[in-house]
């Protein structure tokens, strides 16, 4: 077998000695991020349009890459790899800012150098757009002397043209004085025939009405056997004008003969001309008869028919016949039918009475059911003090779908009316469902509101926490940011438990780490035990949610909030916590985290968490671990982790660990490699180190195999070589020189290191 060098096909080249510890740190997350896409330097400079040289510094720290470098990087390895986490891209890119910042201290000659090529590279853009504008200018120079002499001729003509036209232009001038005031005259006039069209129209409604029912009478009429029974029709036709006991006797006479359509058109007629108190009587004695359906009938065209003064007293009279349900009838049908400013006399007539309940009820209901111009009209009229307007809004806030509410909105806040617009934004979002207030915050944002919608995004906050949960899925992530925000200020602790957890298992993983992000660092270690025990009772639990957070917390916030958990007796807690972080892809990440709990004062807990991780962990993340506290300047600790796992693991186990360090490259992992071998040396027996060479040999790591070998035999001397020579006994046939001459295979790594050690023994 022949030596090799210990370095794979296509690894990078080992970072220099003197690299500053920010541009080094920078260097082996970009080299790092680098590997994954298992590309070699020149054929993915090919890739990117750069030169092999220029990656090649950029990989090695001799020039700090500009970030759309790393950024496109970061996109071809999640194309291949996955995405990376957004706290392990932040923290890269935090790790090129302070770069940059070295290289920028460090090299002025350089930036001076490079920002003298850009000025000559700008002084021949500006050379050559220079020679562009002077040729632009004299087209446009030798066009502007044609236009100017076209100009001259145009006036002259046109000077001929007003002294010409000026008499006419007179004439038109007072014509359209004249059409002006034709126009104000007629603009005032249609407003008024608008108001008598109005009052025409409900005449005629009912004109219409009463012909039909004589058309109705007369083919009854023309259809009789004899001339009693048109005698007998004619003087039921006459009992709309006999007292109220006769005219219900004549309508169950009518429905007696089957004649109920003639017995409602009585009905209709005599609701619309007999006064106030017989129209109640009438509808009383109806309804005691059983002819319901007349009565209502009835109530219909007596809305339509009747002024706003007689509405008010026929309600007054409803009520004190305790026939409620009819005065919600007539209530209906004025909303339905009723002009603006009637709809606003019928409500102020019914406020004079005493009947405000009602009023605002004909108010709720018109704004309901009638088109947005109405409702705005309606609320223009009515006098303000009474709620009437804050009434109606909050009938439409409840029932009228969320379009309409933004058109609403829309059209009171050009109105100036501000209060009643916010009134009605208030009840939206305090009634709602979640979609329907996520909806109309869209809908005023996107015309213009955005004050309303804040004010209903506020409003909207103070209902349940199972409504929130609705609410922050239906609302878009800024909007659901500014909700969790709030609720971890202002919710008690089994709220927020409950949001957390509802927000995880509903598919919105994100706003949960979000909202206990927000929300933990504000609680004292009391609450903050209180709601943890909250979680760890429901789904998904704590530890689902730590894994979240380490995800998604920068490395600061990680470490303050494990720093509180641990602090507080929170040990279980904090090391979820702690292992989700620890477990992130990117080492310079997790350096960072380790470097701010450390900086918390927070050593011995962190020493204890290194060490319950590591004893759980696989050697990847063993691995990445060592690293991480070798980038973080963490000696103590890494130290002191080496002696406590591998002083006693399976030597297979320290075998693969240097595998993976050596396979990530970089000064970082040699100096952990180095710091692994010297605790092996002096805290293994000579037997294990035998077989850690003969593992890392195995895994053509001989440059790691014979280091080890050397250190071994510089501390254990003849006892360490005496059993590498055991070992070439048990794998290598015993063989002489003159043998190894005639013998094409070659010497193992055992016997290779002996030959070695011997001649330097000898030299």
């Amino acid at each position: 077998m022949t030596p090799t060098s210990g370095r794979a096909p296509g690894t990078l080249s080992p970072l220099r000695d003197d690299l500053d510890p920010d541009i080094r740190a920078f260097v082996e997350d970009l080299r790092q991020v680098f590997s994954q896409l298992g590309l070699g330097v020149r054929r993915y400079a090919t890739r990117r349009f750069l030169t092999a040289s220029a990656l090649s510094r950029y990989l090695s720290g001799t020039r700090i890459p500009p970030w759309e470098f790393v950024a496109d990087l970061i996109t071809d390895v999640e194309e291949k790899r996955g995405p990376l986490t957004p706290g392990a891209e932040a923290a890269l890119r935090e790790l090129h800012r302070r770069a940059s910042e070295r290289e920028r201290g460090g090299r002025e000659a350089q930036v001076l150098e490079a920002r003298l090529a850009e000025a000559d590279e700008e002084t021949r853009r500006i050379t050559t757009r220079q020679r562009a504008l002077e040729e632009a200018l004299l087209k446009r120079e030798r066009r502007l002397k044609e236009v100017q002499a076209r100009c001259h001729r145009l006036e002259l003509r046109l000077e001929g043209e007003a002294l010409a036209r000026r008499g006419e232009v007179e004439t038109w001038r007072g014509e359209h004085a004249r059409l002006e005031e034709e126009r104000a005259a007629l603009q005032e006039a249609v407003v008024h025939l608008r108001e008598a069209l109005a009052v025409a129209q409900a005449e005629l409604a009912a004109a219409e009405d009463r012909c039909h029912r004589l058309e109705h009478q007369l083919d009854e009429l023309a259809t009789a056997p004899d001339g009693g029974e048109m005698a007998w029709l004619t003087a039921m036709l006459e009992a709309d004008r006999r007292p109220v006991p006769e005219l219900v006797r004549a309508v169950g006479d009518l429905e007696q003969r089957t004649r109920a359509a003639t017995a409602m058109d009585l009905v209709r007629s005599a609701g619309q001309s007999r006064s106030v108190e017989e129209v109640a009587g009438l509808l009383a004695a109806l309804r005691r008869e059983g002819w319901d359906s007349h009565a209502r009938t009835a109530l219909a065209a007596i809305a339509v028919a009747r002024p706003a003064g007689d509405l008010s007293a026929l309600a007054q009279e409803l009520l004190r016949e305790d026939m409620e349900e009819y005065l919600v009838v007539l209530l209906q049908a004025s909303a339905a039918n009723h002009q603006p400013v009637q709809l606003a006399e019928f409500t102020n007539s019914l406020g004079q009475a005493g009947m405000g309940e009602y009023a605002n009820s004909l108010l709720g209901a018109a704004a309901v059911v009638r088109p947005v111009e109405d409702v705005l009209a309606v609320i223009d009229a009515v006098p303000s003090g009474a709620g009437r307007a804050e009434a109606a809004l909050r009938a439409a806030a409840k029932r009228r779908p969320v379009p309409d509410l933004a058109d609403l909105a829309l059209a009171l806040r050009l109105a100036r009316m501000s209060r009643e617009c916010d009134a009605l934004c208030r009840e939206a979002a305090a009634v709602r469902t979640a979609g329907d207030v996520a909806g109309l915050i869209d809908l005023l944002e996107n015309t213009g509101l955005v004050d309303s919608a804040a004010t209903i995004l506020s409003v909207a906050q103070d209902r349940t926490a199972d409504y929130l949960i609705g609410l922050v899925q239906a609302l878009p992530f800024h909007h659901a940011w500014t909700v969790l925000h709030w609720a971890a200020l202002a919710r008690p602790i089994p709220e927020l438990a409950v949001l957390t957890g509802g927000l995880h298992v509903t598919g919105r993983p994100q706003l949960a780490s979000v909202l206990l992000a927000y929300g933990l660092p504000g609680l004292n270690t009391e609450q903050t035990a209180q709601m943890l025990d909250a979680l760890d009772q429901m789904q998904p639990g704590w530890d689902t949610l730590a894994r979240e957070m380490g995800r998604r917390l920068t490395p600061v916030e990680a470490a303050d909030l494990v720093a509180g958990l641990e602090s507080g007796g929170m040990a279980r807690q904090a090391d979820s916590l702690f292992r989700a972080v620890v477990d992130g892809d990117l080492v310079g990440h997790v350096a960072h985290f380790l470097a701010a709990l450390d900086a918390a004062g927070f050593t011995r807990g962190h020493r204890d968490m290194l060490h319950r991780y590591a004893n759980g962990a696989g050697v990847r993340a063993q691995a990445n671990l060592l690293l991480a506290l070798e980038t973080a300047g963490l000696a103590e600790h890494r130290d002191a982790l080496i002696r406590s796992r591998y002083a006693v693991c399976p030597v297979g186990e320290t075998g693969e660990l240097m595998t993976r360090l050596t396979a990530a490259g970089g000064e970082h992992a040699t100096d952990v490699v180095e710091h692994v071998i010297d605790r092996m040396v002096t805290a293994r027996s000579v037997v294990d180190l035998v077989a850690l060479f003969s593992v890392l040999s195995s895994a053509e790591l001989t440059v790691v195999a014979h280091t080890l070998g050397d250190r071994a035999w510089a501390v254990h001397g003849r006892r360490f070589r005496d059993e590498m020579k055991r070992a070439r006994a048990k794998q290598e046939p015993i063989r002489s020189r003159a043998t190894w001459v005639l013998d094409d295979t070659p010497p193992g790594p055992i016997a290779l290191w002996i030959q070695r050690t011997k001649a330097e023994s000898e030299r």
